[in-house]
Parts: structure tokens; C-alpha cells; sequence
């Protein structure tokens, strides 16, 4: 049988995915684990952030429906790795996830977190690992995860610095966003509270915050992962103090000096 060009491309395609994302169900083994994982974990889903925060793992006991029987399975990953990570973030923010897992590959495909379907993505100190999320064991040397919805083959996330994070009431701050190439992002939604503003050619927006109190800032583009939000404290401007005058117009002080007048009016 004459095999086309077309079908070869196709069943190399598929190899290559198998060996990318391979991982193996472990439910059936004993093992032990003396690796452990802390780090953070940030979940972007359509429209919200869903999770940001710290985790600490080993070993993971996962859930997941086995596409070929149906049935809903334990899976074993016996070292720190993204899926096990996002399970103990699912427990710490208490939201909801489902897995399936695709015997033929040996992989797992994330279905939902939260209420958004399909289309998740992974990274790694903004880096796109090559490897199936349960096959990618942590080390000390990754610090952040982080899964990311966003409807595209094209993994594309944006990141986020400012300037200051404190400021005074009328003082500028710098909001620079790049993506996870470090490569400056412009026409970028950026948010502060309910305000919106965009970026410059050179990824940036200078902005006066006029109110004191607290506000969050992230920003947002289309084909992008959401950036993390962070927080700007905004305090009332240092006003000059005057001791002496103080004292002077302070009610104690008017007080006694009234009581003097009056005393020595008496007297006269």
C-alpha cells in the first residue's frame, strides 16, 4: 500500500505529540517521593484571574476520565509537577477543574478549570515547556506556574512592571507591559480599578492618580494572557507642620490664654 506524503506528515505529527507530552497513570505502584515543590501558581482564566498564590507539593494523587473505558480513574504522579500544582491550588481556592487522560498519547488534556473549556495553556517562568504538564517535573530552579486560557495555538502572555508602588496623591507613576519575551507590547488595555488607558509604541503609559487609597493594576490584549495585578497604595501628600502655630490655635490653648485675659481684667 502506497502511503502519501500527507499521511506521513500526519502520523509524525502525531508521534511527536505522543512523546511530548507522554505520561504514565501510576495508580497500581508503590513509590516513594522525597521531592518536594514551593512556588507560585497563577490561573488566568477568560475573564478573571482565578487563582494566584503559593503552593507546596510532591507527589499528587489526580482524577481524570479515561477517554478510551470511560470511567473515572486515580492517576499517581509520583513528582512535583504543573497538574499537581494546579490540584493544590483547586483545594486552597476551592474551584473546580476536570482532566481527561488519552491512553493512546499516555497524556492528560485539562477540560475545564472553573467554567472555561478547553484551550488551556501552561508556562514556566513564562517559558513554554515542550513536555505534557504531567511529565514536567519542578525543580528549584522554576518558580512560577502559570495556566492561562486563550482561544490560540499561539501562546502569547503579557507581564507587567510599574515604577512605584507607593506613591503620593498627584505623583506620576510608569506602567511598562512586555510579553513573555521580554518584547514591548503596545495598544495594551491597561486597568486601574474601573480606568482604562493603552499603551504607547513603547509599551508604557504614564498615569496621575489624583485620590488617595488603594488601587489594582493589570492589563489585558487580545491573543494574550491576562498579566498578574498588582497593587499601587496611593497616600495623602506630606503637608509642612507647624509646631508653634499649632499649638497656637489649639482649644486648650485659647482656652487658657482666655481665661488669663479675663483674669487680668478682673485685676485691673
Amino acid at each position: 500500500m502506497k502511503i502519501t506524503k500527507s499521511i506521513m506528515l500526519i502520523l509524525t505529527a502525531l508521534s511527536v505529540i505522543n512523546i511530548l507530552t507522554s505520561t504514565i497513570p501510576l495508580a497500581t505502584e508503590e513509590h516513594l517521593c522525597s521531592d518536594e515543590w514551593t512556588g507560585r501558581i497563577r490561573i488566568e482564566g477568560k475573564e478573571e484571574t482565578i487563582f494566584d498564590g503559593v503552593v507546596t507539593i510532591s507527589d499528587t494523587t489526580i482524577i481524570a476520565k479515561n477517554k478510551d473505558t470511560g470511567e473515572i480513574e486515580e492517576y499517581i504522579l509520583d513528582f512535583p509537577n504543573p497538574l499537581g500544582a494546579l490540584n493544590e491550588a483547586s483545594i486552597q481556592g476551592e474551584f473546580s477543574y476536570s482532566l481527561t487522560y488519552y491512553p493512546e498519547w499516555e497524556a492528560f488534556l485539562i477540560d475545564t478549570i472553573e467554567s472555561d473549556s478547553d484551550w488551556w495553556h501552561y508556562l514556566i517562568d513564562y517559558s513554554i515547556p515542550m513536555i505534557g504538564a504531567g511529565n514536567y517535573k519542578l525543580t528549584e530552579e522554576d518558580n512560577e506556574i502559570l495556566w492561562g486560557y486563550l482561544e490560540n495555538w499561539y501562546v502569547h502572555t503579557l507581564k507587567i512592571s510599574i515604577d512605584k508602588t507607593e506613591i503620593k496623591k498627584n505623583e506620576e507613576i510608569t506602567i511598562q507591559i512586555t510579553n513573555e519575551l521580554d518584547e514591548t507590547v503596545e495598544n495594551a488595555i491597561v486597568y486601574l480599578n474601573e480606568e482604562t488607558y493603552l499603551t504607547d509604541v513603547d509599551g508604557s503609559v504614564t498615569i496621575t492618580i489624583s485620590e488617595e487609597g488603594s488601587y489594582q493594576v493589570y492589563a489585558e490584549k487580545e491573543d494574550n494572557i491576562r498579566s498578574e495585578e498588582i497593587s499601587i497604595q496611593v497616600k495623602k501628600s506630606k503637608e509642612i507642620q507647624y509646631p508653634f502655630l499649632t499649638r497656637l490655635l489649639s482649644i486648650d490653648f485659647i482656652e487658657v490664654l482666655f481665661e488669663k485675659i479675663i483674669s487680668l481684667h478682673f485685676k485691673i
